[in-house]
């Protein structure tokens, strides 16, 4: 009877996760038109783009082609992100009428195989581990709870390694789970998926107390001797370091390697004192949980119940509940760590915390006494069902702001103004290209008779010297943030700042010397070469 309920459950998890994505087509078939509009909503997403693409790109040799896929030079993110999202588009060089200029299509297809597809199966994998698809409605309900939490949702809208990187997180802990304290084969299939998660965005790394502790518990329980656990955890360390290195073969050539570590230091750098601005995280500001991580992940309440149910685990008669909720609280504890000192907090990176706690909920009933469990588990029910509800309740007009969201852009509608008004100059002769300089997420694309200049260091008087352009479109949350009172005392490097700030002071006024204002809208302004 337990295997029928089972094989249920895995068959209606399947119908949900086949609705799921199907459902998140559309959505993800927007905002892709062309490369450049990938910058408007997601500036990694174009920054990641031209990497994929090229890596897929024939050279002039087997050799050239071969160094193309595995040089990928995007080292922010660990080979298996680019190597994954290059195979799931590989299959639509087969149609060049796909594949030459359709935007759209390669986008949607990463979106779907790179963040969709590895969240649903991290909410599957996720939901087993804690009910092991024992009663067919708790395992559903968690599973879509977790599946239409709006963090979730909006990180479904884009291309990512998170989804990738959570689901490795998740086989970790579903290999130790299924190892049940005997350092077998399944702890070591856990080392490995723990090394691709460092592999693809170092998140395996949250792992640094939970697997002593694990190794601890296993002490404690008489499943392992002292001499074996030196043994296991280094068997452990040595299994990880080969995933690490089977995930991003780079690791191997000297200059490849070179060049990864730096980007390391220079993202752990930027982690603790901002890109351009230094931040101080006010995460627990008044010291409350901030409103964006409860309306997008749980409500304070479910929160609360979440982590007393972990804690009830940890003390839990039951073994292998007291096992994983000790690894599973120490892999938090870490988490936590990490993000709470960093120098900014971003929706995305709380996803590995946020959907292990909400997860506990599934334990809930099975904490208590037997006598109350019947009754836990009603309360489960409708518990989860009300935060479905509140999900859903959110992700409705997410869902719509997704959809529409081409048509309702300022960024966009800026373009389209300049376009029917202004476009072509009349004072650049038509031999000579029309030089544009644009911020970040202001669309201009590429096209004929105009060189287009964007810079990841944002402008600047001496750029613009340099660059001469005709157009200058600026966006207006950047001449907001950058014009401020004590922006440069507050830049991360006080003489660029400088620069910067002088900048989109003279844009805020209107008054940038060599230019006259143009255009402008609710996304950004536009300036003109003035004549001389």
């Amino acid at each position: 009877m337990e295997i029928s309920k089972r094989k249920t459950t895995v068959w209606l998890l399947i119908l949900i996760g086949l609705t799921y994505f199907c459902s998140l087509i559309p959505a993800n078939l927007t905002g892709a038109e062309t490369p450049e509009m990938l910058e408007v909503f997601e500036v990694d997403e174009y920054a990641q783009y031209g990497h994929v693409i090229r890596m897929l790109t024939p050279g002039d040799s087997l050799y050239q082609t071969l160094r193309s896929f595995f040089i990928y030079l995007h080292y922010f993110y660990g080979f298996p992100f680019y190597f994954w999202s290059a195979l799931s588009i590989l299959p639509l060089k087969l149609f060049p009428s796909v594949w030459q200029g359709n935007t759209r299509v390669i986008m949607c297809v990463l979106r779907q195989m790179i963040s969709v597809l590895p969240m649903i199966l991290s909410a599957g994998l996720l939901t087993w581990i804690v009910t092991k698809f024992k009663n067919i409605l708790t395992a559903v309900l968690l599973d879509v709870l977790l599946l239409t939490m709006p963090a979730v949702l909006q990180n479904d809208f884009w291309w990512h390694p998170d989804s990738l990187t959570l689901l490795f997180l998740s086989l970790t802990f579903f290999f130790l789970d299924r190892d049940e304290m005997r350092c077998g084969r399944n702890f070591f299939f856990a080392a490995f998926a723990c090394g691709a998660a460092i592999g693809t965005k170092y998140l395996g790394l949250y792992f640094a107390l939970a697997i002593p502790a694990y190794l601890l518990c296993c002490l404690i329980a008489e499943t392992v001797s002292f001499r074996q656990l030196i043994v296991k955890a280094g068997l452990f360390l040595l299994v990880m370091a080969a995933a690490i290195l089977f995930s991003d073969p780079l690791l191997l050539l000297p200059q490849e390697r070179a060049e990864i570590f730096g980007i390391m230091k220079q993202q752990t750098e930027l982690s603790g004192s901002g890109i351009f601005l230094q931040y101080q995280n006010v995460f627990l500001e008044d010291g409350h949980l901030p409103d964006w991580l409860t309306e997008n992940y749980l409500r304070l309440p479910w929160i609360a119940l979440a982590f007393v149910t972990l804690i009830g685990a940890v003390v839990s008669r039951k073994r292998n509940i007291r096992t994983l909720g000790t690894v599973l609280l120490c892999y938090l504890v870490t988490a936590c760590t990490v993000n709470l000192n960093a120098a900014a907090s971003r929706l995305h990176y709380f996803l590995p915390i946020m959907l292990p706690l909400a997860a506990c909920l599934g334990w809930f009933p099975e904490i208590l006494p037997a006598r109350y469990r019947s009754s836990a588990r009603n309360a489960l029910y409708v518990l989860l069902g009300l935060q479905m509800i509140l999900n859903v309740h959110t992700d409705i007009p997410l869902m719509k702001i997704q959809l529409h969201r081409e048509e309702n852009s300022g960024s966009i509608a800026l373009y389209n103004t300049l376009q029917a008004d202004y476009l072509p100059l009349p004072e650049v002769p038509p031999e000579r290209m029309t030089r544009v300089y644009r911020d970040w997420k202001v669309y201009f694309p590429e096209q004929e008779g105009y060189a287009v200049l964007t810079d990841w260091n944002l402008a600047s008087f001496p750029l613009l010297s340099e660059w001469h352009p005709d157009l200058i479109l600026l966006e207006n949350e950047n001449i907001r943030a950058y014009s401020a009172e004590g922006v440069t005392e507050r830049g991360v490097n006080s003489d660029k700042m400088a620069l910067t700030a002088a900048f989109y002071s003279a844009a805020a006024e209107k008054a940038i010397p060599g230019y006259e204002f143009l255009t402008e809208n609710n996304f950004g302004m536009v300036f003109k070469k003035e004549l001389p």
